[in-house]
Protein backbone atom coordinates (compact mmCIF):
# COMPACT_ATOMS: atom_id res chain seq x y z
CA UNK A 1 0.00 0.00 0.00
CA UNK A 2 1.41 3.39 -0.97
CA UNK A 3 2.05 6.04 1.64
CA UNK A 4 -0.23 9.06 2.00
CA UNK A 5 0.47 12.56 3.26
CA UNK A 6 -1.74 15.31 4.59
CA UNK A 7 -2.66 17.74 1.79
CA UNK A 8 -3.56 20.38 4.41
CA UNK A 9 -6.64 21.09 2.26
CA UNK A 10 -9.84 20.07 4.06
CA UNK A 11 -11.89 18.96 1.05
CA UNK A 12 -8.97 16.95 -0.36
CA UNK A 13 -7.67 15.24 2.78
CA UNK A 14 -4.76 12.82 2.35
CA UNK A 15 -3.03 12.27 -1.00
CA UNK A 16 -0.18 9.99 -2.18
CA UNK A 17 3.32 11.16 -1.27
CA UNK A 18 4.35 11.74 -4.90
CA UNK A 19 1.31 13.94 -5.66
CA UNK A 20 1.35 17.73 -5.42
CA UNK A 21 -1.12 20.42 -4.44
CA UNK A 22 -1.27 23.21 -7.02
CA UNK A 23 -3.45 26.17 -7.85
CA UNK A 24 -5.70 25.71 -10.87
CA UNK A 25 -3.98 28.51 -12.79
CA UNK A 26 -0.66 26.63 -12.66
CA UNK A 27 -2.06 23.55 -14.41
CA UNK A 28 -5.01 24.82 -16.48
CA UNK A 29 -5.25 27.70 -18.96
CA UNK A 30 -8.39 29.62 -19.82
CA UNK A 31 -9.22 29.68 -23.52
CA UNK A 32 -10.72 33.14 -23.90
CA UNK A 33 -11.13 33.38 -27.67
CA UNK A 34 -13.88 35.57 -29.08
CA UNK A 35 -16.09 34.51 -31.97
CA UNK A 36 -15.57 37.97 -33.50
CA UNK A 37 -15.09 37.83 -36.42
CA UNK A 38 -17.39 34.80 -36.60
CA UNK A 39 -15.45 31.54 -36.99
CA UNK A 40 -18.39 29.22 -36.33
CA UNK A 41 -22.17 29.41 -36.18
CA UNK A 42 -22.44 26.12 -34.28
CA UNK A 43 -23.73 27.01 -30.83
CA UNK A 44 -22.85 24.59 -28.05
CA UNK A 45 -24.87 24.05 -24.90
CA UNK A 46 -23.89 22.49 -21.59
CA UNK A 47 -26.53 20.08 -20.27
CA UNK A 48 -26.71 18.21 -16.98
CA UNK A 49 -27.32 14.76 -18.42
CA UNK A 50 -25.69 14.87 -21.87
CA UNK A 51 -22.68 17.14 -21.30
CA UNK A 52 -21.66 19.51 -24.10
CA UNK A 53 -23.90 19.16 -27.16
CA UNK A 54 -24.85 21.32 -30.16
CA UNK A 55 -27.65 23.69 -29.17
CA UNK A 56 -29.74 22.37 -32.07
CA UNK A 57 -29.89 18.97 -30.32
CA UNK A 58 -30.98 20.43 -27.01
CA UNK A 59 -34.66 20.87 -27.87
CA UNK A 60 -37.06 23.51 -26.59
CA UNK A 61 -35.68 23.75 -23.06
CA UNK A 62 -33.61 26.25 -21.11
CA UNK A 63 -32.37 29.65 -22.24
CA UNK A 64 -32.68 30.73 -25.85
CA UNK A 65 -29.56 31.38 -27.91
CA UNK A 66 -28.72 34.85 -29.20
CA UNK A 67 -28.81 35.81 -32.86
CA UNK A 68 -25.60 37.87 -32.52
CA UNK A 69 -22.82 35.31 -32.13
CA UNK A 70 -19.95 37.80 -32.03
CA UNK A 71 -20.27 38.11 -28.25
CA UNK A 72 -19.86 34.32 -27.86
CA UNK A 73 -16.61 32.55 -27.02
CA UNK A 74 -14.98 29.63 -28.81
CA UNK A 75 -14.76 26.11 -27.42
CA UNK A 76 -12.56 23.38 -28.90
CA UNK A 77 -12.63 19.58 -28.69
CA UNK A 78 -10.88 18.58 -25.49
CA UNK A 79 -11.78 21.77 -23.61
CA UNK A 80 -13.32 21.59 -20.16
CA UNK A 81 -16.46 23.72 -20.51
CA UNK A 82 -17.50 25.21 -17.18
CA UNK A 83 -20.56 27.32 -16.43
CA UNK A 84 -19.38 30.06 -14.09
CA UNK A 85 -22.90 30.38 -12.62
CA UNK A 86 -23.76 26.70 -12.23
CA UNK A 87 -20.47 24.92 -11.63
CA UNK A 88 -21.53 24.61 -7.98
CA UNK A 89 -24.20 22.10 -9.05
CA UNK A 90 -21.98 20.22 -11.49
CA UNK A 91 -22.45 22.21 -14.70
CA UNK A 92 -19.10 21.25 -16.20
CA UNK A 93 -18.14 18.77 -18.93
CA UNK A 94 -15.58 17.89 -21.58
CA UNK A 95 -16.34 19.14 -25.09
CA UNK A 96 -16.09 16.93 -28.18
CA UNK A 97 -17.05 19.79 -30.52
CA UNK A 98 -15.71 23.01 -32.02
CA UNK A 99 -18.31 25.73 -31.57
CA UNK A 100 -19.25 28.89 -29.72
CA UNK A 101 -20.68 29.23 -26.24
CA UNK A 102 -22.28 31.84 -24.01
CA UNK A 103 -19.91 34.35 -22.36
CA UNK A 104 -20.82 32.87 -18.94
CA UNK A 105 -18.77 29.76 -19.80
CA UNK A 106 -15.07 29.26 -19.13
CA UNK A 107 -13.03 26.94 -21.36
CA UNK A 108 -10.03 25.29 -19.68
CA UNK A 109 -7.22 23.11 -21.05
CA UNK A 110 -3.92 21.80 -19.58
CA UNK A 111 -0.81 23.99 -19.69
CA UNK A 112 1.34 20.88 -19.91
CA UNK A 113 0.57 18.91 -23.09
CA UNK A 114 1.53 15.69 -21.33
CA UNK A 115 -1.22 16.18 -18.69
CA UNK A 116 -4.63 14.53 -19.01
CA UNK A 117 -7.54 16.91 -19.47
CA UNK A 118 -9.82 14.01 -18.56
CA UNK A 119 -8.30 13.82 -15.07
CA UNK A 120 -9.11 17.47 -14.36
CA UNK A 121 -12.58 17.08 -15.83
CA UNK A 122 -13.24 14.24 -13.39
CA UNK A 123 -11.89 16.40 -10.58
CA UNK A 124 -14.51 19.05 -11.38
CA UNK A 125 -17.23 16.37 -11.19
CA UNK A 126 -16.62 15.82 -7.46
CA UNK A 127 -19.17 17.25 -5.07
CA UNK A 128 -16.32 18.13 -2.70
CA UNK A 129 -14.68 20.51 -5.21
CA UNK A 130 -18.05 21.91 -6.25
CA UNK A 131 -18.82 22.71 -2.61
CA UNK A 132 -15.43 24.40 -2.30
CA UNK A 133 -16.12 26.51 -5.40
CA UNK A 134 -19.47 27.54 -3.95
CA UNK A 135 -17.61 29.47 -1.28
CA UNK A 136 -15.92 31.56 -3.99
CA UNK A 137 -19.18 32.59 -5.70
CA UNK A 138 -20.45 36.14 -5.87
CA UNK A 139 -24.07 37.12 -6.35
CA UNK A 140 -27.11 38.77 -4.80
CA UNK A 141 -29.14 35.56 -4.86
CA UNK A 142 -28.08 31.96 -4.38
CA UNK A 143 -29.30 31.01 -7.86
CA UNK A 144 -27.40 33.89 -9.51
CA UNK A 145 -24.01 33.28 -7.94
CA UNK A 146 -21.00 33.40 -10.24
CA UNK A 147 -17.39 32.47 -9.69
CA UNK A 148 -14.86 34.86 -11.18
CA UNK A 149 -11.97 33.39 -13.16
CA UNK A 150 -9.47 35.05 -10.84
CA UNK A 151 -10.97 33.20 -7.88
CA UNK A 152 -11.25 29.94 -9.77
CA UNK A 153 -7.55 30.21 -10.63
CA UNK A 154 -6.65 30.42 -6.95
CA UNK A 155 -8.37 27.18 -5.94
CA UNK A 156 -5.94 24.43 -4.90
CA UNK A 157 -6.35 20.94 -6.35
CA UNK A 158 -4.49 17.61 -6.18
CA UNK A 159 -2.16 17.00 -9.13
CA UNK A 160 -0.56 13.55 -9.65
CA UNK A 161 2.27 12.88 -12.16
CA UNK A 162 1.10 13.00 -15.80
CA UNK A 163 1.33 9.25 -16.34
CA UNK A 164 -0.79 8.67 -13.26
CA UNK A 165 -3.33 11.22 -14.54
CA UNK A 166 -3.75 9.24 -17.77
CA UNK A 167 -3.98 5.95 -15.90
CA UNK A 168 -6.70 7.38 -13.65
CA UNK A 169 -8.58 8.83 -16.62
CA UNK A 170 -8.56 5.51 -18.45
CA UNK A 171 -9.72 3.67 -15.32
CA UNK A 172 -12.54 6.12 -14.63
CA UNK A 173 -13.61 6.20 -18.28
CA UNK A 174 -14.00 2.43 -18.16
CA UNK A 175 -15.69 2.22 -14.74
CA UNK A 176 -18.00 5.20 -15.30
CA UNK A 177 -19.05 3.85 -18.70
CA UNK A 178 -20.03 0.59 -17.02
CA UNK A 179 -22.00 2.39 -14.32
CA UNK A 180 -23.64 4.72 -16.85
CA UNK A 181 -24.70 1.73 -18.95
CA UNK A 182 -26.43 0.14 -15.95
CA UNK A 183 -28.10 3.46 -15.08
CA UNK A 184 -29.25 3.89 -18.69
CA UNK A 185 -30.79 0.41 -18.60
CA UNK A 186 -32.62 1.21 -15.38
CA UNK A 187 -33.94 4.45 -16.90
CA UNK A 188 -35.07 2.56 -19.98
CA UNK A 189 -37.05 0.18 -17.76
CA UNK A 190 -38.56 3.16 -15.90
CA UNK A 191 -39.73 4.72 -19.16
CA UNK A 192 -41.31 1.43 -20.23
CA UNK A 193 -43.08 1.16 -16.87
CA UNK A 194 -44.39 4.72 -17.26
CA UNK A 195 -45.61 3.92 -20.77
CA UNK A 196 -47.30 0.79 -19.44
CA UNK A 197 -48.96 2.76 -16.63
CA UNK A 198 -50.28 5.31 -19.11
CA UNK A 199 -51.60 2.55 -21.36
CA UNK A 200 -53.36 0.83 -18.45
CA UNK A 201 -55.01 4.07 -17.29
CA UNK A 202 -56.02 5.18 -20.78
CA UNK A 203 -57.58 1.83 -21.64
CA UNK A 204 -59.42 1.69 -18.32
CA UNK A 205 -60.96 5.20 -18.41
CA UNK A 206 -61.99 4.96 -22.06
CA UNK A 207 -62.78 1.28 -22.68
CA UNK A 208 -63.19 -0.22 -19.22
CA UNK A 209 -61.79 -3.56 -18.09
CA UNK A 210 -63.69 -5.89 -20.42
CA UNK A 211 -62.26 -5.83 -23.97
CA UNK A 212 -64.99 -8.14 -25.30
CA UNK A 213 -67.99 -5.80 -24.88
CA UNK A 214 -69.52 -4.23 -28.03
CA UNK A 215 -67.96 -0.87 -28.93
CA UNK A 216 -69.12 2.32 -30.64
CA UNK A 217 -67.41 5.44 -31.94
CA UNK A 218 -67.08 8.07 -29.23
CA UNK A 219 -66.93 10.98 -31.68
CA UNK A 220 -63.74 12.19 -29.95
CA UNK A 221 -60.49 11.48 -31.80
CA UNK A 222 -58.25 10.93 -28.80
CA UNK A 223 -60.78 8.64 -27.11
CA UNK A 224 -61.66 6.48 -30.11
CA UNK A 225 -64.12 3.64 -29.52
CA UNK A 226 -65.95 3.25 -26.22
CA UNK A 227 -68.29 0.56 -24.84
CA UNK A 228 -71.83 0.83 -26.18
CA UNK A 229 -73.29 1.18 -22.69
CA UNK A 230 -71.20 4.32 -21.94
CA UNK A 231 -71.70 7.96 -22.90
CA UNK A 232 -69.49 11.01 -23.42
CA UNK A 233 -70.04 13.99 -21.16
CA UNK A 234 -68.00 17.03 -20.07
CA UNK A 235 -66.24 17.78 -16.82
CA UNK A 236 -68.33 20.94 -16.21
CA UNK A 237 -71.47 18.81 -15.99
CA UNK A 238 -70.00 16.54 -13.34
CA UNK A 239 -67.75 18.83 -11.31
CA UNK A 240 -67.80 22.24 -9.68
CA UNK A 241 -64.64 23.98 -10.88
CA UNK A 242 -63.14 26.80 -8.80
CA UNK A 243 -60.20 28.92 -9.99
CA UNK A 244 -58.00 30.27 -7.22
CA UNK A 245 -57.38 33.85 -6.14
CA UNK A 246 -55.02 36.30 -7.82
CA UNK A 247 -51.92 37.09 -5.76
CA UNK A 248 -52.61 39.76 -3.14
CA UNK A 249 -49.48 41.20 -1.49
CA UNK A 250 -51.39 43.51 0.88
CA UNK A 251 -54.56 43.38 2.95
CA UNK A 252 -57.55 45.32 1.60
CA UNK A 253 -59.44 45.54 4.88
CA UNK A 254 -59.06 44.89 8.57
CA UNK A 255 -60.93 41.61 8.18
CA UNK A 256 -58.35 40.13 5.81
CA UNK A 257 -56.14 37.41 7.23
CA UNK A 258 -52.81 35.99 6.11
CA UNK A 259 -53.39 32.40 5.00
CA UNK A 260 -51.46 29.54 3.38
CA UNK A 261 -52.24 28.61 -0.22
CA UNK A 262 -51.40 26.00 -2.84
CA UNK A 263 -49.83 27.07 -6.14
CA UNK A 264 -48.78 25.20 -9.30
CA UNK A 265 -45.43 24.22 -7.80
CA UNK A 266 -47.19 22.28 -5.01
CA UNK A 267 -49.30 19.93 -7.14
CA UNK A 268 -48.06 16.94 -9.15
CA UNK A 269 -49.66 13.70 -10.34
CA UNK A 270 -47.50 11.84 -7.83
CA UNK A 271 -48.29 13.96 -4.79
CA UNK A 272 -49.16 17.31 -3.22
CA UNK A 273 -46.50 19.23 -1.30
CA UNK A 274 -48.17 20.21 1.96
CA UNK A 275 -45.15 21.79 3.65
CA UNK A 276 -43.53 25.22 3.28
CA UNK A 277 -46.57 26.79 1.62
CA UNK A 278 -46.59 30.48 0.77
CA UNK A 279 -49.06 32.94 2.30
CA UNK A 280 -51.18 35.87 1.14
CA UNK A 281 -54.19 37.90 2.29
CA UNK A 282 -57.72 36.53 2.03
CA UNK A 283 -61.03 38.24 2.89
CA UNK A 284 -63.83 36.36 4.61
CA UNK A 285 -65.63 35.87 1.28
CA UNK A 286 -62.42 34.61 -0.35
CA UNK A 287 -61.83 32.20 2.51
CA UNK A 288 -65.28 30.78 1.90
CA UNK A 289 -64.71 30.53 -1.87
CA UNK A 290 -61.17 29.15 -2.02
CA UNK A 291 -60.98 26.86 1.00
CA UNK A 292 -59.45 23.46 0.18
CA UNK A 293 -61.34 20.47 1.55
CA UNK A 294 -60.38 16.86 2.14
CA UNK A 295 -61.03 14.85 -1.03
CA UNK A 296 -60.84 17.83 -3.40
CA UNK A 297 -59.00 17.36 -6.69
CA UNK A 298 -56.43 20.12 -7.19
CA UNK A 299 -55.68 20.79 -10.87
CA UNK A 300 -52.77 22.90 -12.17
CA UNK A 301 -54.03 25.78 -14.34
CA UNK A 302 -50.81 27.29 -15.66
CA UNK A 303 -47.14 26.54 -16.25
CA UNK A 304 -45.08 23.56 -17.30
CA UNK A 305 -47.26 21.24 -15.21
CA UNK A 306 -50.58 22.46 -16.64
CA UNK A 307 -53.27 19.81 -16.24
CA UNK A 308 -51.41 18.00 -13.47
CA UNK A 309 -53.66 16.96 -10.60
CA UNK A 310 -53.83 15.18 -7.27
CA UNK A 311 -56.45 14.38 -4.64
CA UNK A 312 -56.16 16.13 -1.25
CA UNK A 313 -55.64 13.04 0.89
CA UNK A 314 -55.16 14.60 4.32
CA UNK A 315 -56.70 17.46 6.26
CA UNK A 316 -54.92 20.74 5.52
CA UNK A 317 -56.75 22.99 7.98
CA UNK A 318 -57.29 26.51 6.68
CA UNK A 319 -55.55 26.36 3.33
CA UNK A 320 -56.61 27.95 0.05
CA UNK A 321 -55.72 28.14 -3.66
CA UNK A 322 -53.95 30.74 -5.78
CA UNK A 323 -55.03 31.25 -9.40
CA UNK A 324 -52.49 28.82 -10.84
CA UNK A 325 -54.63 26.09 -9.23
CA UNK A 326 -58.23 24.96 -9.62
CA UNK A 327 -60.39 22.88 -7.33
CA UNK A 328 -62.50 20.23 -9.06
CA UNK A 329 -65.22 19.02 -6.71
CA UNK A 330 -67.78 16.41 -7.76
CA UNK A 331 -71.39 17.60 -7.93
CA UNK A 332 -72.57 14.23 -9.25
CA UNK A 333 -72.15 10.56 -8.48
CA UNK A 334 -68.87 10.52 -10.47
CA UNK A 335 -65.87 10.63 -8.14
CA UNK A 336 -62.97 13.09 -8.15
CA UNK A 337 -60.64 10.10 -8.63
CA UNK A 338 -62.26 9.41 -12.04
CA UNK A 339 -61.33 12.90 -13.23
CA UNK A 340 -57.82 12.43 -11.79
CA UNK A 341 -57.22 9.31 -13.88
CA UNK A 342 -58.79 10.93 -16.95
CA UNK A 343 -56.50 13.96 -16.62
CA UNK A 344 -53.47 11.71 -16.14
CA UNK A 345 -54.23 10.07 -19.48
CA UNK A 346 -54.81 13.42 -21.20
CA UNK A 347 -51.70 15.15 -19.90
CA UNK A 348 -49.33 12.24 -20.49
CA UNK A 349 -50.67 11.85 -24.03
CA UNK A 350 -50.04 15.60 -24.69
CA UNK A 351 -53.75 16.46 -25.04
CA UNK A 352 -53.39 19.39 -22.65
CA UNK A 353 -50.30 20.68 -24.47
CA UNK A 354 -52.23 20.47 -27.72
CA UNK A 355 -55.17 22.58 -26.56
CA UNK A 356 -53.07 25.09 -24.61
CA UNK A 357 -51.46 28.15 -26.16
CA UNK A 358 -47.83 27.07 -26.71
CA UNK A 359 -46.69 30.56 -27.76
CA UNK A 360 -46.59 31.57 -24.09
CA UNK A 361 -46.92 29.80 -20.76
CA UNK A 362 -49.49 27.01 -21.25
CA UNK A 363 -52.80 27.60 -19.45
CA UNK A 364 -55.28 24.80 -18.89
CA UNK A 365 -58.05 27.25 -18.11
CA UNK A 366 -61.26 26.70 -16.18
CA UNK A 367 -63.16 26.58 -19.49
CA UNK A 368 -60.73 24.04 -20.98
CA UNK A 369 -61.02 21.84 -17.91
CA UNK A 370 -64.79 22.21 -18.01
CA UNK A 371 -64.88 21.22 -21.69
CA UNK A 372 -62.74 18.12 -21.16
CA UNK A 373 -64.63 15.09 -22.50
CA UNK A 374 -65.10 12.21 -20.07
CA UNK A 375 -66.32 8.67 -20.67
CA UNK A 376 -69.21 8.04 -18.29
CA UNK A 377 -69.56 4.46 -17.00
CA UNK A 378 -72.28 3.10 -14.71
CA UNK A 379 -71.34 3.88 -11.11
CA UNK A 380 -70.59 0.30 -10.07
CA UNK A 381 -68.28 -0.19 -13.06
CA UNK A 382 -66.56 3.16 -12.42
CA UNK A 383 -65.85 2.10 -8.82
CA UNK A 384 -64.48 -1.26 -9.98
CA UNK A 385 -62.17 0.47 -12.48
CA UNK A 386 -60.90 2.89 -9.83
CA UNK A 387 -60.12 0.06 -7.39
CA UNK A 388 -58.29 -1.76 -10.18
CA UNK A 389 -56.30 1.34 -11.19
CA UNK A 390 -55.38 2.21 -7.59
CA UNK A 391 -53.94 -1.26 -7.08
CA UNK A 392 -52.29 -1.55 -10.49
CA UNK A 393 -50.74 1.93 -10.45
CA UNK A 394 -49.43 1.44 -6.90
CA UNK A 395 -47.68 -1.72 -8.06
CA UNK A 396 -46.14 0.03 -11.07
CA UNK A 397 -45.11 3.03 -8.95
CA UNK A 398 -43.36 0.72 -6.48
CA UNK A 399 -41.39 -0.85 -9.34
CA UNK A 400 -40.43 2.59 -10.62
CA UNK A 401 -39.36 3.66 -7.12
CA UNK A 402 -37.17 0.57 -6.79
CA UNK A 403 -35.46 1.39 -10.09
CA UNK A 404 -34.99 5.01 -9.03
CA UNK A 405 -33.36 3.86 -5.79
CA UNK A 406 -30.96 1.69 -7.79
CA UNK A 407 -30.08 4.70 -9.95
CA UNK A 408 -29.57 6.86 -6.86
CA UNK A 409 -27.22 4.30 -5.28
CA UNK A 410 -25.26 3.88 -8.51
CA UNK A 411 -24.99 7.65 -8.92
CA UNK A 412 -23.73 8.04 -5.36
CA UNK A 413 -21.27 5.19 -5.86
CA UNK A 414 -19.98 6.78 -9.07
CA UNK A 415 -19.42 10.13 -7.33
CA UNK A 416 -17.71 8.46 -4.41
CA UNK A 417 -15.51 6.41 -6.75
CA UNK A 418 -14.44 9.48 -8.73
CA UNK A 419 -13.55 11.38 -5.55
CA UNK A 420 -11.61 8.48 -4.04
CA UNK A 421 -9.61 7.97 -7.23
CA UNK A 422 -8.84 11.61 -8.20
CA UNK A 423 -7.63 12.36 -4.68
CA UNK A 424 -5.49 9.21 -4.58
CA UNK A 425 -7.25 7.51 -1.69
CA UNK A 426 -8.13 4.54 -3.92
CA UNK A 427 -5.21 3.09 -5.87
CA UNK A 428 -6.06 1.86 -9.37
Amino acid sequence: MRKLKDSKIEWIGKIPEDWNIKRIKTVLCERNESNNPIQTDIILSLTNNRGVIPYAEKGDIGNKSKEDLTSYKLAYPGDIVLNSMNVFIGSVALSSYFGCVSPVYYMLYPRNESDSVGFFNYLFQTKELQTKLHGYGNGIMEIRMRIQMSKLNSVQIPVPPSDVQHHITNYLDRKCSQIDAIIAKQREVIEKLKEYKLSVITEAVTKGLNPDVPMKDSGVDWIGKIPQFTTITYARRLYEIILGKMLSPTAKSGEDTLESYFCAANVHFSDIEYNNLKTMWFSQEERNNYLVKLGDLLVVEGGAGAGGAHIVEKSVGNCYIQNSIMIARSKSSVSNKWLYYTLYSLVKRAYVDFICNKATIPHFTKDKLGNTPIVLFPKEIEETIIVFLDKKCSSIDRQILQKEKVIQKLTEYKKSLIYEVVTGKKEV
